[in-house]
């Protein structure tokens, strides 16, 4: 029914290193999106083989598997490792996978200017993906994400009528949504495969969770959402009527909700982390 509800954004708690990622896209690069049950499927090429990852804004590190780590014949870092916990709460600790070079439609990957290497996390598994690109590799970046078309853009793209998007971090985006009349603070997740109200969004809408409860799954273990119907969702053109939306008592203190594909995949979107805007076409 809801499935596996969401790619939660991984809380980085080991050594990390180098700066911060950015992708370098110096012209438009347009890129064939696979998107089946809710999940965006990236072909990102590391070390000159293709690795099928998740296209997860809500992920603050890119996260690669085990398996694709042996597939893949990366080598592991002997002295840096991170500790990733998901939404299930479980925390994992490997050593990060060092990539020589990685691009995504013939944009180069790099963690730091002028180094085409990278350090990538890994976790055990990720059903049908062999990694997750996150906000780290995309903070520099706008992303024109036409859904119905199945094509992502990379590069310059005209943004008119946006929402204004607030940083969580140096590289989750926030925005803010109406949601039956209350203004709630929303992570942006193409990670998630449904929408998710939390535990401080359930008190600012005056809600307790009632109704059956049914299993989640997502990094870090399993838990428990119960489906609610709204009245409205209303963020920047878009307006969506009686939304079934998951709610759970996770705490977080940051933001109301999570903001997944189920909403942000229905049509096409512009997505910019360098002008912090967001633009909803729904016509």
């Amino acid at each position: 029914m809801l499935g596996s509800i969401l790619t939660r954004r991984a809380a980085l708690l080991g050594s990390l290193a180098g700066a911060y990622p950015a992708l370098a896209a110096p012209q438009t690069v347009r890129i064939p999106l696979y998107v089946a049950n809710n999940r965006c499927i990236l072909p990102v090429t590391l070390d000159g083989q293709t690795a099928r990852m998740v296209l997860d804004t809500g992920a603050e590190r890119s996260v690669i598997t085990r398996a694709a780590v042996r597939r893949l014949g990366l080598k592991l870092d002997p002295w840096v490792d991170t500790t990733l916990r998901g939404a299930g709460g479980m925390l994992e600790t490997h050593a990060n996978a060092d990539v020589r070079a990685a691009s995504l439609g013939g944009a180069a990957l790099y963690q730091r200017p002028g180094s085409p290497a990278l350090s990538l996390a890994v976790t055990r598994d990720l059903p049908g993906a062999d990694g997750l690109l996150g906000g780290d590799l995309l903070q520099h970046v706008t992303l024109d994400l036409d859904f119905p078309q199945a094509t992502l853009t990379l590069g310059p793209a005209r943004i008119a009528a946006a929402v204004l998007l607030r940083r969580l971090w140096p590289d989750l985006l926030l925005a803010q949504l109406q949601l039956d009349g209350c203004s709630l603070t929303a992570l942006l997740d193409t990670g998630a495969t449904n929408s998710l109200v939390n535990a401080r969004g359930l008190h600012r809408l005056g809600l307790a969770l009632a109704g059956h409860a049914v299993p989640s799954w997502a990094l870090g273990g399993a838990f428990a959402v119960v489906p609610h119907r709204f009245t409205e969702l209303r963020i920047g053109a878009l307006t969506l009527p009686n939304p079934i939306l998951a709610t759970a008592n996770v705490p977080e203190p940051a933001f109301d909700m999570i903001l997944g594909m189920d909403v942000l995949g229905r049509q096409r979107l512009i997505l910019s982390y360098t002008e912090l805007k967001l633009a909803l076409l729904t016509g």
